[in-house]
């Protein structure tokens, strides 16, 4: 008998529903449904009567839910006492993507430190691949990725998405484009900024012109810059254009240093994963600080 067992089958009872306490644990409605079913086997007892619309407890059920219940709390409140008295204090490490580390997660760990503010938090800037073997590695504990990938031994959770824009200088000759009315063609005729990479970059701003027919050779390059923030300042000074994330420049937008310009292409919006080992799936600090990042981005965008 397991915590994680114990917590999907507490969920199944007080949400009434498989899918619902599925997505309370931020779990596919099988895995929650093989907990169950593990208890049930170990107990050897039937725990919910499924033969009907609703999901109903059985009288095994009532029972063991009462036990469940005390053994939960219990281990919350152990876990809380120990953190309390600066014992045993919890760390996390959380490696992704500038796009996450920089302009999610900021505002989503001054809500999370609220709750946990005995738990020490580390950011660690990777690429998809190197993310992945940091979790692998047991190096980091939660993961945010551009991208979903085919681990066994991980779990991926979408928890937003984003697309890729153009962004310019605020101008009176892009702003005659924005009011009206502008091709990509005309826009790739612009002195163009492009991300320099290196080996903890994501390749999708070129990877998205080249996905879309664009020889960057033909570019007017104006410069190759890898730090975000130096690509934004310098778009807003006037030395050119790029194409960045959205979720990077919504703020600035918002300011009015810079203009957006949205791009109506297939397959320019991209779904943002988090993604842990499958072993931590019930760790509670987790679950809370995935819960948040999907609030986050649940709210209206830019």
């Amino acid at each position: 008998m397991e915590f994680r067992q114990l917590e999907a089958f507490v969920n199944v009872v007080q949400y009434h529903s498989f899918s619902k306490a599925a997505k309370e644990m931020f779990l596919s409605q099988p895995t929650v449904s093989a907990h169950v079913v593990s208890l049930e086997q170990e107990l050897s007892c039937r725990l919910f009567d499924r033969t009907t619309k609703m999901v109903e407890i059985t009288e095994e059920g009532e029972k063991l839910y009462g036990y469940a219940k005390k053994l939960l709390d219990l281990r919350d409140e152990a876990y809380t006492e120990f953190v309390r008295s600066g014992e045993g204090k919890q760390s996390l490490v959380l490696a992704g993507d500038s796009i996450a580390l920089q302009y999610v997660l900021p505002d989503i760990l001054e809500k999370f430190k609220k709750l946990h503010s005995g738990t020490e938090v580390s950011l660690v800037q990777k690429n998809s691949a190197k993310t992945v073997e940091m979790l692998l590695a047991k190096e980091a504990d939660l993961g945010f990725l551009g991208r979903h990938e085919d681990v066994p031994e991980l779990t991926f959770i979408p928890y937003g998405c984003d697309r890729q824009v153009v962004i310019a200088p605020n101008q009176e000759r892009y702003r005659n484009l924005l009011e009206n009315g502008y091709t990509l063609e005309e826009l790739l005729r612009e002195p163009f900024i492009l991300r320099e990479l290196t080996d903890d970059t994501e390749e999708d701003e070129d990877r998205f012109l080249e996905e879309h027919g664009i020889d960057l050779k033909t570019l007017h390059v104006a410069a190759k810059i890898h730090d975000k923030e130096i690509m934004k300042r310098s778009v807003s000074m006037g030395m050119g254009i790029a194409v960045m994330p959205l979720k990077a420049v919504e703020e600035e937008a918002q300011k009015g240093n810079l203009l957006i310009f949205y791009l109506d292409l297939e397959q320019n919006e991209r779904t943002l994963y988090l993604a842990f080992r499958k072993e931590d799936e019930g760790q509670a600090v987790l679950a809370q600080l995935m819960s948040l990042c999907i609030e986050y981005n649940g709210r209206e965008r830019l």
